[in-house]
């Protein structure tokens, strides 16, 4: 409510083509100003205020309590709730106007009816928690969108590698994604295209995984002999090409590859013309290509031209949180999928939640899929499990045979099994400590009691 005062010796009526409760007073607490819609509250006209005392108008019941007095006495801006002749309740708003000798020379007040403001407030809450469950929808549907297609975001280091992913899909640089099979590299590697620059142009993906390496030279650069074969790097034009597996790439082709990225064109197995090279290059990599470089088994050029950006991603045996959201969403997917409904007790939930994977995704999927599918019962239970994975679960289970064995007996026995997983785990009893939420000293001593290790 700043900006609009004018002096009330004015005569001009600006005060008047504000729709605002505007009234002001002087230091004798009459009313020198009125907006003409000031007396609604009041139940009087806006002209019949003007020359009226504050004073007189509250003893008559008009209004209660009365500003100006409070901030006259106040000498600061003062707000509280009014009670009108008509039982309104209104929330008003005095503030002071001094003169040259920092006297308060006039008090103007503003107000606003209460249920026009809780109107505004239920308004302005429902708006906030609309757009917060919009926000928690948008943020499940990306994480169900990821999971569908290979990828979760709960564990830290798939979020800090989907980030960066994110971070760098609009800068148009190299990317490297290394990972073992099944980690979510393809997937990731469409969600940097789909965020991109590039994003209305191809994304092409070649497979040196399984792609004989005779192969390799003309499904890459095209051909131009008998018959004209299109090459990747053509139809990847204006887009994305994903070199799936690159360190599979023979060493020849590596430094051809190195050389065409470098002077951003190639030329057709065949053909005398080159062609421009326009595509933004995504490679995976199962193996560490640092590593390859250093043995000589990766082109040193090449790693440099594609590794500008290098993003990791960890085997779910290290991603617990990714592995519940895709046993939950894979759950879902497929019982919907057979139209039936199914769920997981809960020793069979923690078991598959501490497998190890080793086929990452496509494994959890199999076994998922082959859950729903076989499982009689509405209830998912260790029992159904194919028989190669009930073997851990078999060995734990031995630790609670009752017969002969007393409770603190089990209790050693879980105890000395928790601590031979965490020296798997950790590689100092600190790191031990911390992730069991005990002392170190504490480790040392049940290390000492169960392994005679000092």
């Amino acid at each position: 409510m700043t900006g609009f005062f004018l002096h009330p010796n004015s005569k001009e009526e600006i005060i008047d083509t504000y729709e605002e409760d505007i009234i002001v007073t002087n230091a004798a607490g009459y009313i020198v100003k009125a907006s003409h819609i000031s007396g609604r509250h009041y139940d009087i006209n806006a002209e019949e205020l003007l020359g009226k005392s504050v004073y007189d108008l509250e003893n008559r019941g008009i209004f209660s309590p009365a500003i100006t007095p409070l901030v006259l006495q106040q000498k600061k801006k003062v707000v509280v709730i009014q009670t009108t002749t008509t039982g309104q309740k209104v929330l008003i708003t005095g503030m002071p106007f001094y003169n040259e000798a920092g006297e308060v020379e006039f008090v103007l007040s503003y107000s606003y009816e209460l249920s026009e403001l809780l109107v505004i407030h239920d308004y302005m809450k429902e708006l906030e928690q609309e757009m917060l469950l919009a926000k928690g929808e948008l943020s499940l549907l990306r994480k169900e969108k990821l999971a569908i297609d290979g990828l979760t975001i709960e564990s830290r280091s798939t979020r800090v590698a989907y980030e960066t992913a994110r971070n760098a899909a609009p800068l148009d640089v190299s990317i490297v994604i290394c990972g073992e099979q099944g980690t979510g590299k393809s997937t990731l590697a469409k969600v940097i295209h789909k965020e991109s620059s590039r994003k209305n142009g191809p994304f092409i993906e070649i497979d040196f995984e399984t792609m004989p390496e005779a192969m390799f030279e003309r499904e890459l650069f095209g051909s131009e002999f008998e018959q004209t074969e299109t090459g990747l790097l053509t139809l990847a034009y204006g887009g994305t090409l994903f070199l799936k597996g690159v360190d599979k790439l023979p060493l020849h082709l590596q430094s051809k590859l190195s050389q065409i990225l470098k002077e951003r064109k190639y030329t057709p197995v065949g053909a005398k013309m080159p062609l421009p090279l326009d595509v933004r290059l995504i490679s995976s990599s199962e193996t560490r290509l640092a590593e390859a470089v250093s043995k000589k088994e990766f082109h040193q050029d090449l790693y440099y031209l594609l590794n500008i950006i290098l993003i990791h991603l960890q085997p779910l045996r290290e991603r617990e949180e990714d592995v519940r959201v895709l046993i939950t969403t894979y759950l879902e997917k497929f019982s919907t999928a057979y139209r039936t409904v199914k769920k997981l007790s809960d020793d069979i939930y923690f078991h598959l939640c501490h497998l190890e994977w080793p086929g990452n995704h496509g494994e959890l999927i199999n076994v998922m899929e082959r859950l729903v599918v076989q499982s009689a019962s509405t209830v998912i239970t260790i029992q159904d499990l194919p028989p190669e994975y009930r073997k851990e679960t078999e060995k734990d289970l031995s630790l609670f045979q009752l017969e002969g064995r007393s409770l603190p007996h089990l209790l050693e026995s879980v105890e000395m099994k928790v601590l031979q997983e965490a020296q798997l785990r950790y590689r100092t009893t600190t790191e031990m400590a911390k992730a069991l939420g005990i002392s170190q000293p504490s480790v040392v001593r049940k290390l000492k009691k169960y392994f005679h290790i000092e």
